[in-house]
């Protein structure tokens, strides 16, 4: 069949996918940061995992609120690039400034003005990769940049981050995750383009890119963004549970040493990162849902490998490796199916809201009763809630109708057609 004329390689869709995949991928290596330097600050700054729990919450809380509020922001002005770039110098800033802090009230502050800056990079960074992607590969582009949370903050973060800590100290692991931010605030002021400026003017007449106060309502009217929503609290809770107390286990319960842990954690983002396109590349082939089904119900095992299995650190690459790969759910949950359900000028706002309230509980709460769990409890009690959310989050997964264009074009329906309540 004829596939059409081939596309260059050098084209700007590619190059604004790769562009906000370093960008995302560096952000969330930051996120994760003092995660992975927590076994190395704690002393220092005498440190509990309650205290711990509580520095990724007030991050979460934050990057929440301030992902919804400049996600919609930047679709009431019709413009990404005004939004994306002073708040990467920000985050950039900000890691710097986490390796000054000298007790636990500083780490919290600074951590809270990190979650403002780092919020909204997903949602804009995902509308403007909508806004350039072609509908065939609309899932794995979206799938990729958020895959960078695998490969960069997840696989590169903690060997990098635990090689600075050990050779140096966690001040300079700090000051090390703020350079590259500072690289992409200029690749992204030279290099990102609008969308709505590369339109002819028949086609912006045309075009509706920016969001009005009346079509606001339309978002919470949307079937597919409720039942996100729910995934979006249960997967957060299994992430960031998993992700906040995993480093931690695997030193004091498994008794691995800070290296050996820096490995596997690498290889479980390696794992990610691998999920994290080639998920969303299923669902272009097979489906939103069952790929979403799928992928929720593999991500239950890898909290239950660090309990169970006690194996070497190459055995335990492996299957960190294998079971991380629940985040090949997130670009579907958070931006895919969000974004298919509604017109594009409503994506900055609809990935927002579902991040947002995400964030706010599974990000926020859920490693504040983690690490209350963990300190009554014992190590494997965060382990076990992120289980449970990755394990419900499958069950709720049922319930969504398919926006991938393949299946509704095989349904006679047409895949720019809102799915209303």
């Amino acid at each position: 069949m004829d596939q059409g004329p081939q596309k260059p390689f050098w084209r700007y869709e590619n190059g604004v996918v790769l562009i906000m995949f370093f960008t995302f991928g560096f952000v969330f290596m930051e996120r994760l940061s003092v995660v992975y330097l927590f076994p190395y600050l704690a002393p220092d700054l005498k440190l509990n995992n309650a205290q711990l729990g509580l520095i990724v919450s007030v991050l979460a809380i934050c990057w929440a609120l301030s992902g919804f509020f400049f996600g919609t922001i930047s679709d009431f002005l019709g413009s990404r690039k005004n939004v994306l770039v002073p708040i990467t110098l920000a985050f950039s800033l900000l890691s710097f400034l986490t390796g000054l802090a000298k007790n636990f009230g500083q780490m919290l502050g600074i951590r809270a003005l990190m979650g403002v800056s780092e919020g909204p990079v997903l949602p804009i960074a995902q509308a403007a990769v909508m806004a350039d992607s072609t509908e065939a590969r609309r899932g794995f582009n979206m799938g990729f940049v958020q895959s960078a949370l695998g490969l960069i903050g997840s696989t590169f973060g903690p060997l990098i981050l635990t090689w600075a800590a050990t050779n140096y100290s966690w001040h300079a692991g700090f000051y090390v995750a703020g350079i590259p931010g500072l690289i992409m605030f200029f690749v992204l002021l030279f290099f990102m383009r609008e969308p709505n400026k590369r339109m002819s003017k028949e086609e912006l007449a045309k075009s509706e890119h920016r969001l009005r106060k009346e079509d606001f309502p339309v978002v919470f009217r949307t079937w597919n963004i409720w039942f996100t929503l729910f995934i979006a609290i249960l997967m957060m809770t299994w992430l960031f549970a998993f992700t906040s107390f995993a480093p931690t286990f695997l030193v004091e319960y498994d008794h691995y040493t800070g290296e050996q842990m820096g490995l596997i954690s690498a290889a479980m983002g390696l794992g990610t990162f691998f999920w994290g396109f080639m998920g969303p590349y299923i669902s272009d082939k097979w489906g939103r849902r069952p790929t979403l089904v799928l992928f929720s119900f593999i991500a239950v095992l890898s909290p239950l490998v660090l309990i169970f299995v006690h194996g070497s650190v190459a055995l335990m690459c492996v299957l960190g490796f294998l079971t991380c790969a629940g985040q090949a759910c997130f670009p579907l949950f958070m931006v895919v199916i969000p974004g298919e359900s509604l017109s594009p000028k409503y994506v900055g706002t609809a990935v927002g809201l579902v991040q947002m309230v995400g964030e706010l509980v599974g990000g926020a709460v859920m490693p504040t009763v983690a690490g209350v769990a963990a300190d009554h409890f014992g190590l494997p009690a965060p382990m076990w809630i992120a289980a449970a959310g990755a394990f419900v989050s499958g069950i709720i997964a049922f319930f969504i109708r398919e926006t991938a264009p393949i299946r509704l074009r095989r349904g006679g329906q047409v895949a720019s057609e809102p799915i209303q309540l």
